[in-house]
């Protein structure tokens, strides 16, 4: 006994004196050389990569403001709380054109003009409209330029990782998440909480979008004169008329040869269903926050701050350690933090004190499933696909998501207004578990495949 006395003595005297120099020089040091990894992902970017990444940023200033509040922006508008999911969902039909079309005229335009153009008709469509917005019309308008908006898609994609080898893609996707939380970590979210505070939750939301179209056209601009000029891999039709049929014609040929691959199908179906899930949980947390826990409207937006803070120090800490190797493994883990976001809120006892801290642990951890469903799985999908076929496949593969997401996601609502909220999220977990065994029955497959 003295000994061990004896012992915690010393290692007390030692830390006091070496104290200072531990808790000083060593996170000064770690952070620093975590700063400088992080920094060279960034400066590796391909010019492909960064110019479609960072005037993306100039989307999410006015974005994080104004989202927190779009559900109940669009609730107080006049829609009902099943109409806000339910034409969210048929809304994605628009996105099946949009789908074809993109993914067609990005090999036929180019990715830059196919991107460009997209973006400026159904960015500027949403934001004018939801500026503008008089009645719950206007807001059922902007959500239809919003499922147009998947038109932009198989362009994005594809430049944003044109001329980057396999093992640099993590990294981007990892890069695009810094830089699409950038803006947030100086408390934008917490000026819009202030102007809703301030101006009404109505009048700051007409002002707002008003700011999100002017950012909009800015980022916009700049992605037109910086984007690098993109080759394309189809010419043009002689006569459009007959620009359809070579189009299904070319969509047939690249969506049998890519499904022919063993794990194409399970992973799509997978991606559906966190795809549908993320979109679901996307429109109802506020509502659900709100109304059944009795979390404060002012609350949401420090809600939403914090939250990106716990996913920035995932980003910069964790994710530029992780090895190229690492991310086949990592499948499916995303699933278990998704998972234990929602049985936080199904099985806590309320407790008006504590509502703020357990939808803070809740988002927190839907936060770390998001980031490595973001840069895992995206870099797995983008990686099974070849360069030529990528924007095909990708749109082939978001519209069978999309004509999913428009039953599932009508009867999502009809769970969530309809029946009960508990519906919902008792249904999410059960298909978070479903996709755990599935993604892990992938990830088994790529390695022994290799």
């Amino acid at each position: 006994m003295f000994r061990s006395v004896q012992t915690f003595l010393s290692t007390f005297r030692n830390l006091s004196e070496e104290g200072y120099e531990r808790l000083l020089t060593k996170p000064i040091s770690f952070f620093g050389k975590q700063g400088a990894k992080t920094r060279q992902m960034f400066l590796k970017l391909p010019p492909a990569s960064a110019a479609t990444i960072y005037p993306g940023i100039l989307w999410v200033i006015p974005g994080s403001m104004v989202g927190p509040y779009l559900s109940l922006y669009m609730v107080r508008s006049g829609l009902s709380q099943t109409e806000v999911g339910v034409y969210q969902s048929l809304a994605l039909l628009i996105g099946l054109m949009g789908l074809f079309l993109g993914g067609y005229l990005s090999d036929v335009w180019g990715r830059k003009k196919s991107l460009v153009f997209f973006d400026a008709l159904t960015w500027g469509g949403y934001c004018l409209c939801l500026a503008l917005a008089t009645n719950k019309w206007w807001c059922v308008a902007a959500i239809g330029f919003l499922g147009a908006n998947q038109a932009s898609g198989p362009a994005y994609q594809c430049l944003l990782i044109e001329g980057a080898g396999a093992k640099a893609r993590p990294h981007i996707y990892t890069v695009l998440q810094i830089a699409n939380i950038a803006p947030i970590l100086f408390f934008f979210p917490l000026l819009g909480g202030f102007w809703v505070e301030k101006r009404g939750l109505i009048q700051a939301n007409h002002e707002m979008y008003w700011f999100f179209t002017l950012m909009t056209a800015l980022g916009i601009g700049l992605r037109w004169k910086f984007l690098p000029h993109s080759g394309a891999f189809e010419e043009s039709p002689r006569n459009w008329i007959h620009a359809f049929r070579d189009a299904l014609r070319q969509y047939r040929t690249v969506f049998v040869k890519f499904f022919k691959k063993r794990i194409a199908a399970p992973f799509l179906f997978s991606k559906f269903l966190d795809e549908w899930m993320i979109a679901m949980w996307g429109i109802y947390w506020t509502l659900y926050f709100v109304d059944r826990l009795g979390l404060k409207e002012s609350s949401v937006s420090i809600l939403v701050q914090a939250v990106v803070y716990i996913t920035f120090v995932i980003l910069f800490l964790i994710m530029p350690h992780v090895p190229g190797r690492w991310i086949k493994p990592l499948l499916g883990v995303d699933q278990v933090f998704g998972f234990l976001s929602l049985a936080v809120i199904l099985f806590w006892t309320h407790n008006d004190r504590n509502v703020f801290w357990i939808c803070l642990f809740s988002n927190g951890l839907f936060a770390v499933s998001g980031v490595l469903y973001n840069s895992v799985s995206a870099a797995v999908w983008m990686s099974i696909m070849a360069e030529k076929e990528r924007a095909k496949v990708v749109a082939v593969s978001t519209a069978l998501i999309v004509i999913g997401r428009v039953a599932a996601g009508s009867a999502g609502a009809v769970l969530y207004g309809q029946i009960s909220p508990l519906a919902l999220i008792w249904t999410m977990l059960g298909l978070k578990a479903l996709n755990f065994v599935i993604l892990r029955w992938v990830s088994g497959a790529l390695r022994t495949a290799k």
